[in-house]
């Protein structure tokens, strides 16, 4: 966690999740392994760390994906409910903090409206539950919404490039083809750890760290179709690091924020 009067003067990410160069600022779940957060430290970034939300299930808590939603530049938006510590951290970081109107709950699909997967200028979500304020502001921004059956949008995809992305999930498959996405469609990633859950999303367990560096949290070859994701990856000139030699774990992915 970073000290509370620690100024960083760093620069806010261009378009969402894609880092034009080294990120220095990620928010992870606080209850990420000390070690893989020592993995990042060791990089030279810092981490804020999300704290666990009693309005959502325990397994996803602490989750960035379901508390906040980074737009683009300096503008997030987040649930209404966000822990005060937090929401002056990122505010103390020079971020714009829009509070949306949605007030999360533990049961789907009332925990899902800011679960939103943006890649390059599109936003793919259930638009039946997308939070009013954080549409408002994908359209200010020009990022097209479009609608998929799966409410976890963002824990349900890796943004690989703004033209591509791989999930597996088959609505969100279908409509990022449609939209003339390059798609790796995997099999339902059982293998993915969610405690207190069957099992976890691709989305939440990565994050670029670099422009063409995406790093997962766990052991890459322990996913099924694990060579597949590595020939996309490969494909699109990313390259990746595993912050664990076990199996990975959906923590709600790693979201950066200053380059």
């Amino acid at each position: 966690m970073l000290d509370d009067g620690q100024v960083c003067i760093l620069g806010f990410l261009h378009q969402t999740l894609f880092p034009g160069s080294r990120v220095s600022l990620l928010a992870v779940d606080e209850r990420m392994k000390p070690g893989m957060k020592y993995k990042l430290q060791q990089l030279g970034i810092q981490l804020v760390e999300v704290p666990c939300s009693e309005s959502l299930q325990p397994s996803v808590s602490g989750h960035p994906d379901m508390q906040l939603l980074h737009i683009a530049r300096d503008l997030l938006i987040c649930q209404p409910q966000l822990n005060a510590k937090l929401f002056e951290q990122l505010r103390h970081f020079g971020f714009t903090i829009i509070p949306g109107k949605t007030m999360l709950k533990a049961t789907y699909p009332l925990d899902i409206a800011y679960n939103v997967a943006i890649v390059g200028k599109l936003a793919f979500h259930n638009l039946r539950y997308t939070d009013s304020v954080a549409s408002e502001f994908l359209k200010r921004c020009s990022i097209r919404l479009v609608h998929v059956n799966q409410g976890y949008a963002k824990c349900a995809t890796l943004p690989v490039t703004p033209e591509s992305l791989i999930t597996s999930d088959p609505s969100i498959a279908r409509a990022a083809r449609s939209n003339g996405l390059d798609v790796l469609t995997l099999a339902p990633q059982t293998r993915i750890c969610l405690p207190g859950l069957s099992y976890g999303f691709i989305g939440g367990a990565a994050g670029f760290i670099e422009r063409e560096m995406i790093a997962f949290t766990g052991n890459l070859d322990t996913l099924e179709g694990a060579e597949d994701v590595k020939a996309f990856l490969a494909k699109h000139g990313m390259k990746w690091i595993c912050l664990d030699e076990n199996e990975i774990v959906d923590y709600g992915g790693l979201l950066p924020l200053y380059e």
